[in-house]
C-alpha cells in the first residue's frame, strides 16, 4: 500500500497526465504556497533573533540538502569524519535518526549508536543513516536525537567532543554552526523546482545564499554543459561560495551474507539484478553500467523500504530466470544493506545466490586543496 502511495504522489508531481493526478497536483500546489509562507515566516524569525539561535563550545560543521531525497550526504558526512579524524580532532556525528523504532520518544531522549569504540545500537533502533555512519566511522561517536542542542551539548561532556558533524542540518536553525555545506546532486539539482509537496524542495532555491560550501555529488554522470549551467545558477545564488565537485567512487562489492570482497571487476560484463531503496536509484544503476554490468532487472523500493523475506523472494526468482542466459546476480547499494540485515543471517539463509552490496566512498575531484584549507581555517 505504501508503494503504491508513493507511487501515486511521485506520478502526481511528475506531471503524470489524468485528471485525478491533476487535481491532485493542484492541492499540492495550494498547499506548496502555506508551506512557503511557513518556511519564509519561520526563518524570518529566526533572522530576527525572536528566537536565538544556540551556539555549544565546539566547532560545528553542519552537513545537509535543500531537497529531500538522496543527494550523497551520508557519503559526505563520512568523508568529512574522516578527514577531521585524520587531524587529530574528536568528533562527534548528530543525527536526528529519521525512520528509527524509537522516533516517537520525547523529544530530549538522547541516543548513543556509537562510542567511538563499538556499535551499541541496532539500525531498527538507530536509523539506517545512523547505523551506517557508525559501521564506516568506527573510531567516531555517533548521537541521535531530535534535540541535536543537547545531543551536542552531551557529546562535549561525553566524549569530550571538539568537532560537531550536523547530518542534515540545513534546515536545523536554531544551532549555531561555523560551516554550512549543502550537498547538490548533479542529476537532480532541484528537482521540479516546486516546494513540498508540490516538488521535492524543502526551502526556496534563493535560500542556498546561506551556505558557504556547495558540494556537488555525481559530477561525472551529467555532461560538462550540464556541469556549468549547475555552476553558474550557484554562483549568481552565492557568489562568496566556496564550489566542490565530487564522484561517487565505487571501490569493491562484498557477500551480504559471508562478507566476501570481490574486485570491481567481478560484474564486469555479468548479467545483473539490481535493487534499492534510495533516493536516487537511477545514479546507483548508472555506476553498475559504468562498472559493465548488464542489467536485466530493476527493482525501486521506496525510500527507507523495510525489506521483507517476499521482497528477497522477487529476487530470487528474478535471478534464477533465463539462467541458460548466463548467472545472474543481485547487486544493491551499502545502505540497503543495512536494512537487508535485519531479515537475513547466514545461519537462516542457507540459500544457493548472494546479494551484493556495492560499496562506494565520495571522492572530491576539483577543488580539494581548497576544501582542506577551509575545513582547517574553521577548526
Amino acid at each position: 500500500m505504501r508503494k503504491k502511495i508513493i507511487g501515486f504522489y511521485l506520478a502526481c508531481i511528475n506531471n503524470e497526465r489524468g485528471k485525478i493526478h491533476s487535481l491532485f497536483r493542484s492541492l499540492f500546489f495550494i498547499l506548496s504556497r502555506f508551506y512557503y509562507l511557513a518556511i519564509k515566516i519561520r526563518w524570518l524569525i529566526y533572522k530576527l533573533g525572536v528566537i536565538p539561535k544556540t551556539r555549544i563550545p565546539c566547532a560545528v560543521i553542519s552537513v545537509g540538502n535543500i531537497t529531500w531525497g538522496g543527494t550523497g550526504k551520508t557519503p559526505a558526512v563520512i568523508m568529512i569524519a574522516k578527514l577531521l579524524r585524520g587531524m587529530g580532532k574528536r568528533v562527534t556525528v548528530l543525527s536526528r535518526g529519521y525512520g528509527r523504532r524509537k522516533e516517537k520518544d520525547k523529544k530530549n531522549k538522547i541516543s548513543i549508536v556509537s562510542n567511538g569504540k563499538r556499535l551499541i545500537l541496532s539500525s531498527r533502533e538507530a536509523g539506517d543513516e545512523p547505523y551506517l555512519l557508525a559501521k564506516n566511522l568506527p573510531d567516531v561517536s555517533i548521537i541521535v536525537g531530535k534535540n541535536r542542542i543537547n545531543s551536542g551539548k552531551y557529546a562535549i561532556e561525553k566524549f569530550a567532543t571538539e568537532v560537531v558533524v550536523l547530518d542534515d542540518g540545513f534546515q536545523y536553525w536554531s544551532l549555531n554552526r561555523d560551516i554550512d555545506i549543502v550537498t547538490i546532486d548533479c542529476l537532480d539539482p532541484y528537482g521540479n523546482g516546486y516546494l513540498i509537496p508540490r516538488g521535492p524542495l524543502r526551502e526556496p532555491v534563493s535560500h542556498l545564499s546561506r551556505a558557504d560550501i556547495f558540494l556537488l555529488t555525481r559530477a561525472n554522470l551529467v555532461s560538462r554543459d550540464d556541469l556549468h549551467r549547475i555552476i553558474s545558477d550557484l554562483e549568481r545564488l552565492n557568489p562568496h561560495c566556496t564550489i566542490l565537485e565530487s564522484v561517487h567512487r565505487p571501490k569493491y562489492l562484498q557477500g551480504s551474507f559471508f562478507g566476501e570482497k570481490k574486485s570491481l571487476d567481478f560484474i564486469k560484463d555479468r548479467r545483473v539484478v539490481a535493487f534499492s531503496s534510495i533516493g536516487n536509484p537511477y545514479s546507483f544503476e548508472k555506476t553498475l553500467e559504468g562498472l559493465g554490468a548488464e542489467i536485466v532487472k530493476i527493482f525501486q523500493f521506496p525510500d527507507h523500504h523495510d525489506y521483507q523475506r517476499n521482497d528477497l523472494r522477487k529476487i530470487e526468482t528474478a535471478c534464477r530466470t533465463d539462467l541458460d542466459k548466463g548467472e545472474v546476480i543481485a547487486v544493491t547499494t551499502e545502505k540497503d544493506g543495512v536494512r537487508l540485515e535485519r531479515i537475513i543471517s547466514p545461519e537462516a539463509d542457507r540459500v544457493f545466490w548472494e546479494i551484493w552490496i556495492l560499496k562506494v566512498e565520495l571522492e572530491i575531484v576539483r577543488g580539494k586543496e581548497e576544501w582542506q584549507r577551509k575545513i582547517e581555517s574553521y577548526i
